[in-house]
């Protein structure tokens, strides 16, 4: 558009004006929205249900997490408060324990044969004297070794046993005074009482320890204590021990371990929570209750019993019998197996063994044995103390009948080896009741040929399997530990022991042996006696035992120990064997007549004298008394002693004398 002069101009800013008055109108007729307007996608998405369910997923969630907050919060605090309050109490202090005496053991009238009295001992405060690193081993400072020096000159020991008395200790126990010296004498334990400022860091404190008022008695069955190992901690008997604890090691201090052990005693004493001591140690109570073994044994009877072995001995010396060193008696009850004395010699002092570490050692050094216990671990050949046994398996079987008339003549030739009798002139038919009087051999012998000849034609094992059930060549489950086997021959015995071919053949001859109890028979005094407890009570088969009852703390009576036979056994004209073993005691030809024939209690019994490889022969005595009511069964053996008359039987009646108070 081309524009003129001043009046066109003006003619162009006037329309402005009009337009801008037209325009200014329809800007008010379009208010500004207050909420702008979302998309048709946006729109879509808040108005979907799924939306409101993630919403309402997460609230729930959210919930949730909260609930099982507010939940754990209230078992803490709730539920477990006191546990929790209790394990942070237990942070602030430790426990140590500190061994506790242990139950008495007494006989059965109630005379005391281990008790506990304290025992003087040398401890060190080790938090004093030294420190521990984090591996747990302690290392004394330089005062403490300067202090531990000053000690060991006057104790007279090296200066290292003593810090390694204290590691051990605390190894233990790392809050307990150590134990630095535990058997000080009775000058050191009063000089280091008396000078305490001196010796600071040590005290001199009273710790328990097994009191033996007999004197040297009761090794065969009371048993030793130690300190339980590795091995036994893992075992079922010795649960909830801890290492260093004193436990029984052997007799009845370990099989009734559970009775006298009363645990340990514990103490509580106060640390920071770097584990410094802080306080005084505090002893907390024991709640259990002490409890007393009673056992079956007869004090008196035992002393007597010992001293009736070493008796035996002498008189198998003045026999000629030089070698005769050893021996085992055995008093039991044939009709529930209580044993009245256990008795084994040599023996050893069970008091100092306890006491003294150096004694305990030399006895493993003895060429005697004295630990051996050779009434329940000693085995030997019975010689003629197994005839009753091979009567009753020929009884059982049908073999004889008490009135069989069998030769008992000088000797019997077997292949081509000769069995002789020990009477070599006699040539006589006898019955049951004869040969057991007399003891014939070759009587026997002819019993061992008809056993070999059943044997072959049946394959029967009559004579071992009768020796089984009547108790040998197997343990009597007697509860003091350590018990030994034995052995009955069999052909599988020869089998599994021999590797040489020959050896491993069952000849004629072995059995014949065995029909007088030799070959390769061995048992234990024990074991015979429960054999003669056997025929004595009409075949109850006992379990052989010393614990009789669990006494409380005042004596009562908690609980009677039970021990009920093994078996029970149908015995064949037993009436016979016995009227046999009573005629060997009492009658004119009787085998050990000349030491009971006058004793006024009637004996039923068996001499036995039992061949052995080098030395004199073993000595046996088997019996019981009185004949007719059997009231004790008495087994003794005195090893290399000869004849069973020249030393066992004396022996044996010296025991049955103090038994029924007779001379």
């Amino acid at each position: 558009m081309r524009l003129g002069g001043a009046g066109d101009w003006v003619s162009v800013r006037r329309r402005r004006r009009r337009w801008r008055s037209l325009a200014s109108p329809l800007l008010v007729l379009r208010p500004r929205l207050s909420v702008e307007p979302i998309s048709a996608a946006e729109r879509d998405f808040f108005h979907r249900p799924a939306f409101y369910v993630r919403v309402g997923a997460l609230g729930l969630v959210a919930m949730t997490l909260f609930a099982i907050l507010l939940l754990r919060l209230w078992a803490l605090e709730v539920i477990q408060g006191r546990q929790f309050a209790h394990v942070a109490q237990a942070q602030s202090f430790r426990t140590v324990h500190f061994p506790s005496a242990r139950g008495p053991i007494v006989d059965r009238s109630r005379r005391l044969l281990a008790g506990t009295t304290g025992t003087v001992a040398v401890t060190a405060d080790a938090d004093t004297l030294g420190t521990i690193d984090a591996h747990g081993r302690w290392t004394p400072s330089a005062a403490g070794h300067a202090r531990l020096r000053r000690l060991a000159r006057v104790a007279h020991l090296p200066t290292w046993r003593l810090i390694a008395n204290i590691r051990r200790s605390v190894v233990r126990t790392p809050f307990a005074p150590a134990v630095v010296i535990t058997r000080p004498s009775r000058d050191l334990a009063f000089y280091i009482d008396e000078r305490a400022n001196t010796f600071h860091g040590f005290d001199v404190a009273v710790l328990p320890q097994r009191w033996y008022p007999t004197g040297a008695f009761g090794s065969e069955f009371l048993g030793l204590l130690g300190e339980v190992d590795a091995r036994e901690l893992h075992q079922r008997r010795y649960a909830g021990t801890r290492a260093g604890q004193v436990v029984g090691q052997s007799g009845v201090e370990a099989a009734y371990e559970h009775v006298l052990d009363r645990g340990l005693t514990s103490g509580r004493i106060p640390v920071d929570a770097r584990g410094n001591i802080v306080g005084p140690l505090r002893a907390i109570p024991l709640r259990a209750s002490t409890q007393s073994l009673q056992l079956t044994i007869d004090a008196r009877l035992q002393r007597v019993a010992e001293r009736a072995i070493r008796d035996g001995i002498a008189l198998a010396h003045r026999a000629g019998h030089g070698d005769a060193d050893a021996g085992a008696a055995v008093v039991m009850n044939p009709w529930d197996g209580s044993i009245y004395a256990l008795a084994s010699y040599p023996t050893f002092d069970e008091s100092r063994a306890a006491h003294d570490p150096r004694y305990f050692s030399s006895l493993f050094r003895e060429p005697a044995t004295p630990l051996l216990n050779r009434a329940t671990q000693g085995l030997y050949p019975t010689g003629s103390t197994f005839k009753p046994i091979v009567a009753e398996a020929a009884l059982a079987t049908g073999l004889i009948t008490p009135y069989s008339s069998i030769p008992c003549t000088g000797s019997l030739t077997v292949g081509n080896i000769v069995f002789h009798n020990v009477e070599p002139a006699i040539n006589a038919n006898l019955n049951l009741g004869q040969a057991l009087t007399i003891s014939c051999d070759t009587w026997f012998y002819r019993l061992g040929t008809m056993f070999y000849a059943r044997q072959a034609s049946t394959g029967a094992l009559d004579m071992q399997h009768w020796a089984h059930l009547l108790g040998l060549g197997h343990t009597t489950g007697l509860d003091v530990p350590g018990e030994y086997n034995g052995v009955v021959p069999t052909p599988g015995w020869l089998k599994k022991t021999f590797h040489d071919p020959a050896q491993r053949i069952w000849y004629e001859g072995y059995s014949v042996n065995l029909s007088i109890g030799q070959g390769y028979l061995a048992v234990t005094p024990l074991q015979l006696a429960v054999a003669y407890s056997a025929l004595a009570n009409g075949g109850r088969a006992v379990r052989p035992h010393v614990g009789r009852a669990i006494l409380g703390p005042g004596g009562a009576v908690v609980r009677r120990l039970r021990f009920p036979p093994r078996r029970r056994l149908h015995l064949t004209d037993v009436d016979a064997i016995r009227s046999g073993l009573f005629n060997a005691a009492h009658a004119a030809d009787g085998t050990s007549s000349a030491i009971f024939g006058s004793f006024p209690v009637p004996v039923a019994g068996k001499t036995g004298t039992a061949q052995t490889p080098n030395g004199s022969d073993h000595s046996w005595y088997a019996s019981w008394a009185p004949a007719g009511r059997p009231r004790a069964v008495v087994v003794v053996l005195i090893e290399h002693g000869g004849f069973g008359a020249e030393a066992a039987a004396p022996a044996a009646r010296e025991i049955y004398s103090a038994f029924f108070h007779v001379h």
